[in-house]
């Protein structure tokens, strides 16, 4: 294989245009209202079998965040709205439909039937329920444009859908065994679920060990275990041993492998440039198989999209490969990398991840000052020109109607930046603070692996990584919410740049050629006449 340096360029360039619609799929939609909303204690295996024959089926996630119960799930369901667990769980407003409680099977049509949570104090939001659509056209599995995931529901796409709403309703798609696809369904969620801490665990574990044994390998590592984790998603994976063997295995012989293959800059920057490529396709068109993984977000509040952990990790390749790109093209290989970067975290049918958007783009401007010899000045432009692209998005994304992570924080305004900010310390500090006994270990062994980082780093563009990647971790525990996640996905990035180095060469600077021109002597140059 030989490495074209126009072909990565290219591949660069198309980056930012692989996102598209989802494939096509024969759905219904609901017709006119009304929809009656029952609510039932529990239904069982025969009630469920005898009402997917006249409905389409799914499974409810009954709120967002940590923990729920009958009172908070009916508050947002009746009001159509979320709250998270962390805030009170009771989101304000009037509510917009009713509920009945229902006993027995309920058989009428353009009902929805739903089982919600036991009354009591709040418990682990760490089940799925039973909700089934009745009549209107409904068959097979329920699609909910909030979850982006065939056969999961969220509490709020309930009431549009009772109102009649043709956006932000359910629709449904044919299915051969709906039941059976909703019981895969649940033990995939519950068992990546349980996965996300242990999963990041043994990729920072493998890639340390690779960084010791097999620096090249530790880089390629990351670029492993992402692919592994798709390939868990797709798979359809739902056993708890297998996906960490799995992932143990992907890391460590494919980052070995990749190594071999990449064995120059030029080749690492394709296969950093090919995987992100992947990831956005797979974003727009295939969300659950990036989401439904030991490396995506969990599945009681985000649903799709980039979440912390899958964000962390790929600081490593995303600041590798804009440092190749700066050295192959310069401002502008940095620039266009940065930028399809920034566009795959940020963007609403991608990663929709504003955190992790601030978090890139300070360790860019960083990066980006330390590579292309800017001072301060130049960070300050390189933030001013990231936070400017982010928000045009950004702002682009919010015309769009339907769901999106970032409207919360942008869509009202000012107010609404004040509220994330103000949310900050009942969302990320204080569960942090609460759960000490485990973040502080791992906030040890970040800080021990950043110190050895700094020490073994000994040439300038090493240094500016490891730098890079601890002012990003710094930035993300401020920002985001789920610091076990940042630390430990931080020792996996500071792991696959300990001891990588791009291969000494000048940076490459676009200048203007000079053209040879034919001479022509002048009157005074001629020589004189041999005597």
């Amino acid at each position: 294989m030989v490495f074209r340096p126009r072909s990565s360029l290219v591949l660069l360039g198309l980056l930012a245009l692989l996102a598209g619609a989802g494939p096509a799929a024969a759905k219904t939609v609901p017709g006119s209202p009304p929809f009656r909303v029952l609510v039932v204690d529990h239904l069982s295996s025969s009630q469920l079998r005898h009402m997917a024959v006249h409905g389409a089926v799914g499974l409810l996630v009954p709120g967002a965040g940590p923990t729920t119960n009958r009172r908070q799930a009916l508050a947002q369901l009746v009001r159509g709205a979320q709250m998270n667990a962390h805030l009170g769980g009771v989101p304000a407003g009037p509510r917009v439909i009713s509920a009945a409680l229902a006993t027995g099977t309920p058989t009428g049509m353009r009902t929805i039937v739903v089982a919600m949570p036991p009354k009591g104090p709040p418990q682990a939001n760490d089940r799925r329920y039973p909700i089934v659509v009745l009549g209107g056209g409904f068959h097979g599995l329920l699609d909910s444009p909030t979850t982006r995931i065939r056969g999961l529901v969220s509490i709020v796409d309930i009431a549009p859908t009772a109102l009649g709403r043709v956006r932000a309703s359910l629709s449904s798609s044919p299915a051969h065994d709906a039941l059976a696809s909703l019981s895969s369904l649940d033990r995939q969620i519950h068992a990546n679920n349980r996965m996300k801490l242990p999963a990041l665990i043994v990729v920072a574990c493998a890639i340390l060990l690779l960084a010791a044994v097999r620096p090249r390998a530790a880089t390629t590592a990351v670029l492993a275990a992402l692919l592994t984790s798709v390939v868990l998603g797709a798979a359809q994976v739902d056993s708890e041993s297998v996906i960490l063997g799995v992932l143990l295995a992907g890391t460590l012989g494919g980052g070995v492998w990749l190594a071999r293959v990449c064995r120059t800059d030029g080749r690492l920057l394709a296969a950093i440039i090919a995987v992100l490529g992947i990831h956005l396709a797979l974003l727009a068109k295939r969300p659950e198989w990036v989401a439904i993984t030991p490396l995506g977000p969990t599945q009681n509040s985000r649903f799709w999209g980039i979440g912390n952990q899958l964000e962390t990790l790929l600081l490593a390749p995303l600041l590798v490969g804009a440092v190749l790109a700066a050295r192959r093209w310069g401002r502008v290989g940095f620039a266009l990398f940065a930028a399809a970067a920034l566009f795959l975290v940020t963007d609403n049918r991608l990663g929709s991840d504003g955190g992790g958007a601030i978090v890139l783009g300070v360790a860019f401007a960083f990066l980006g000052t330390r590579v292309l010899r800017l001072g301060t000045r130049g960070f300050v432009t390189l933030l001013l020109l990231g936070a400017t692209a982010v928000l045009g998005l950004v702002s682009l994304n919010l015309q769009t109607p339907g769901p999106n992570h970032l409207r919360s924080a942008f869509g009202d305004g000012l107010s609404g930046l004040l509220a994330v900010a103000e949310n900050r310390v009942p969302l990320a500090y204080a569960p942090a603070v609460h759960n000490w006994p485990l973040v502080l270990p791992l906030a040890v062994w970040f800080a021990a692996v950043l110190l050895l980082a700094v020490r073994v780093a000994r040439r300038r563009a090493t240094r500016d990584l490891v730098l890079a990647v601890g002012l990003a971790i710094g930035t993300s525990l401020v920002v985001n919410d789920s610091a076990t996640y940042e630390l430990v996905g931080g020792v996996a990035a500071l792991a696959a740049i300990l001891r990588f180095a791009p291969a000494v060469g000048p940076l490459t600077v676009p200048v203007l050629a000079r053209v040879p021109m034919p001479g022509h002597p002048v009157p005074n140059e001629v020589a004189p006449p041999s005597s």
